[in-house]
């Protein structure tokens, strides 16, 4: 193997030195780098980012009872001394009921981290915590100060359910509908039920939607709920309206529809006055008119660009619909222009015309016998009469197969894309009283005369205008436009704020079954015998199995959708009526999606309801200030810690001085990197870990502080510098991997048996540990012995931190 060329280390060295630096920088620094430098960022946990803590309770007991069923059952079935094989399925059961409960904490942590995903949250931390016998899980949301938000969609019941397709509305069905949304307002009235309430526990059911409170302004409420008006505050209405939505339709494209339905809505205070961006332009002129003197707002409809004026009309022809300009006018007024509809201008001529026709031609009537020789020597002919002075108006009666014969020929006005292109382009050809030769089209040869030579009509515009008159109305016109496009225009309106619950009268594709977890016992991946791919099957208790038959049954062709937590997991098209309380889920793709299914179909039907056991938020201000601080203490802990090398060490000081720089410059990198660099999960950096963080920068000078001790020793017993610092480097090694090691067994063991704070705090001070390993020693040892190569370094004050004892050589005579 050939050796490495000198410069190859000292390469490395500095390519990595520039990355880490790079990676080191705040992110808004490195924003015009590539993604994969420009991307990497601290992630903050939730004291330091302000957020949400849930702890959420874990009910075992109607896991436990129904083990406790299972085994009585088993029991029973062996003292009627029943089949074998119906004791070793409730066995089974058994043992997927154990396997759940083993893997429950880490079965509901999963669904949880999905909902809080769908946040928008990427940061969260949940960490299982026992107290006692209960088991919990503290869920951290970053970022999410919305408590009610984070409750209502982190705390939902995690439910297997079973659901048909359901898309045509019946009668039964808005009945039902109707009936529903009239149960809810009678549990509102009767029994004093809140609105908020009933919405969190309805909101996620199929078919309806809950508004926990938006404002509105008059024309923005959906239809219907403009009777919400003029209600009082705090009274609880039923209406019927429609919400607006979007579908695709046959073409593939998406369109708005109006859903129908009940609303059951709330207002929620008083009507208060806002301002609103005026985002129309003809309704800010009005608004302008008023407010700007010498201002005049002026609606044209469909008139001619030509007879404007001509800095109007300019500016008009170079528009878009739907810009706004600016026009400037000769005598000193301006105009704000915003262009509608434009109408571009056609090329027109009047013209009449004789056609001769042949048979086969277009349009020519079955009786015709002419053939299209013929019909081009009639045609030649009746072109020499007309130019020796032939009457058009008698030949064109006479002669033309064409529907204007009878009116002599006459075509009247048309543009040149009304006709055919070749008729076209021979008759725009002509002036007034020409003739043109005998022109072919697909209706035959016809002799065209102009009767008025082809002009060109003006466009067509609708558009506002707000003129502007007075002095610098040129100026005034530009700072109100500017005024307008950056949304400054604004109008006082009232606002409502509203809650409402929604019922949809229209299906939303799937509808409820009686069929749901509890009727559910099992999911297993296993392979189909007939082509050993993966299945996965789902095994139902008696009520369910018949439930699932006759569900089956009515289904054939059709799917069956699984939502576990109210998301849909799979919807497979049921083949054939299934009997036996057993089926097969195919063409789930490899055995990791396999797998991944028949755990969250067994994660759904786990019968462990969670609940919210406390809280705690935390704002952005105090993060943002405990965010703060911890930087200042990193930076202070760092600055003394360097000045108190440099003090006492001087030159060798200045060495570790430098190799605390590369670790803090390392450690912050690392940070914003995945783990280890082959996962896809980060270090989340809380106030604990900050803490870590500092601690660890006062061992990594530690390190440094042995092997310097060491080396003033040997330094006092008048070795050389060289050989004082290789000889330190391998006396303090033992000590700095006791110290060390024995930190680092502790790190391990908090992050074992610790909460979330402790791991955080056990991470950061492992982590900056073994980094300061690698800077203090390798680091700081490779400075060292070049330093210690330079032959003006020995003997000089600022790197001899030792008094040299001379050389015992015996007694003097």
């Amino acid at each position: 193997m050939a050796n490495r060329s000198p410069a190859f280390w000292p390469t490395v060295v500095i390519i990595a030195s520039i990355l880490i630096t790079v990676l080191a920088l705040p992110q808004s620094l490195r924003s015009w780098l590539p993604a994969p430098l420009s991307s990497p960022a601290v992630h903050l946990g939730l004291d330091l980012a302000g957020g949400t803590q849930l702890d959420f309770r874990i009910s075992e007991d109607e896991i436990q009872a129904q083990t406790t069923d299972l085994q009585e059952e088993i029991l029973r079935l062996k003292n009627s001394n029943a089949s074998q094989t119906a004791i070793n399925e409730l066995e089974f059961q058994i043992q997927v009921v154990g396997e759940q409960q083993r893997n429950l904490v880490e079965a509901i942590r999963t669904v949880l981290e999905r909902r809080i995903n769908s946040l928008g949250v990427s940061e969260t931390t949940i960490t299982p915590s026992y107290v006692g016998q209960e088991k919990h899980l503290l869920v951290e949301c970053p970022g999410v100060i919305d408590v009610q938000q984070c409750i209502a969609t982190v705390g939902k019941t995690i439910q297997l359910e079973f659901k048909e397709e359901f898309t045509a509305p019946t009668q039964e069905f808005e009945q039902n509908v109707r009936d529903a949304a009239r149960g809810a307002m009678e549990r509102i009235t009767k029994e004093r039920l809140s609105l908020d309430v009933l919405g969190q526990d309805l909101g996620d059911d199929l078919g309806m939607a809950y508004q926990p409170g938006r404002w509105f302004f008059r024309d923005q409420l959906p239809p219907g709920l403009d009777a919400a008006w003029p209600l009082k505050s705090g009274i609880v209405t039923q209406l019927e309206g429609s919400v607006p939505s979007q579908r695709q339709n046959e073409e593939g494209q998406m369109e708005e529809i109006a859903v129908p339905g009940m609303f059951l809505v709330e207002p929620l205070g008083p009507r208060t006055q806002s301002g609103r961006t005026v985002n129309e332009a003809p309704k800010a002129f009005t608004i302008l008119q008023k407010s700007e003197a010498n201002a005049r707002y002026t609606f044209h409809e469909k008139v001619p660009v030509d007879p404007l004026s001509a800095r109007v009309s300019g500016t008009l022809r170079a528009m878009q619909p739907g810009q706004l300009q600016v026009a400037a006018a000769d005598d000193g007024s301006a105009s704000i222009i915003f262009l509608r509809f434009r109408q571009e201008g056609q090329e027109q001529m009047e013209a009449s015309h004789i056609l001769i026709a042949y048979k086969g031609a277009s349009g020519a009537p079955a009786t015709l016998t002419r053939s299209k020789e013929e019909a081009r020597g009639i045609a030649e002919e009746l072109s020499q009469k007309l130019r020796s002075g032939g009457n058009f108006e008698q030949l064109a009666r006479e002669y033309s197969d064409g529907p204007s014969g009878a009116q002599s020929g006459r075509l009247g006005l048309f543009s040149r894309a009304t006709m055919v292109p070749t008729f076209s382009a021979a008759a725009f050809a002509l002036t007034k009283g020409q003739l043109s030769d005998p022109t072919e089209t697909e209706f035959g040869f016809h002799i065209i005369r102009a009767d008025r030579s082809p002009f060109s009509t003006s466009d067509i515009v609708s558009f506002d205008e707000l003129r502007l008159t007075g002095i610098d109305a040129e100026s005034r016109a530009h700072a109100l436009l500017a005024k307008l496009q950056s949304g400054d225009v604004k109008t006082e309106e009232e606002m409502l704020r509203l809650r409402f619950l929604f019922f949809s009268l229209q299906p939303t594709g799937w509808q409820d079954t009686a069929l749901d977890g509890k009727h559910f016992r099992s999911a297993a991946v296993t392979t189909d015998p007939s082509t050993n791919l993966p299945v996965v099957q789902i095994l139902f208790d008696t009520e369910g199995g018949s439930l699932f038959q006759e569900l089956t049954k009515r289904n054939v062709g059709k799917r069956i959708a699984i939502f576990v937590g109210g998301e849909l997991v799979s919807a497979p098209t049921v083949q054939n009526e299934i009997a036996g309380g057993s089926a097969i889920i195919t063409g789930v793709g490899s055995f990791d999606e396999a797998q991944t299914l028949a755990q969250d179909l067994n994660t759904g039907a786990i019968p462990a309801p969670i609940h919210l056991a406390g809280q705690r938020t935390v704002e952005p201000s105090l993060g943002a200030e405990a965010l703060t601080m911890s930087i200042k203490a990193g930076l202070v802990g760092i600055m003394l810690l360097m000045l108190y090398m440099l003090l006492v060490y001087r030159g060798l000081g200045l060495l570790a001085n430098t190799a605390l720089l590369a670790y803090a410059l390392a450690f912050l990198a690392m940070l914003k990197l995945p783990l280890l660099l082959i996962t896809n999960q980060y270090i989340v950096l809380t106030l604990a870990g900050a803490a870590g963080m500092i601690l660890s920068i006062g061992m990594a000078v530690d390190t440094n502080v042995l092997v310097f001790e060491r080396v003033k020793e040997e330094l006092r017993k008048g070795k050389m510098l060289r050989t004082a610092i290789e000889v330190g480097f391998t006396k303090a090694w033992p000590s700095i991997r006791d110290s060390n090691l024995a930190t680092i067994i502790s790190c391990t063991l908090l992050f074992m048996i610790g909460t979330s704070i402790v791991r955080g705090f056990a991470v950061t001070l492992g982590l900056g540990v073994l980094m300061s390993m690698v800077t203090g020693l390798l680091l700081s040892k490779w400075l060292a012995r070049k330093l210690a190569q330079l032959p003006t370094v020995e003997n000089n004050w600022f790197f001899f931190t030792g008094e040299r004892t001379r050389p015992d050589l015996g007694p003097r005579t």
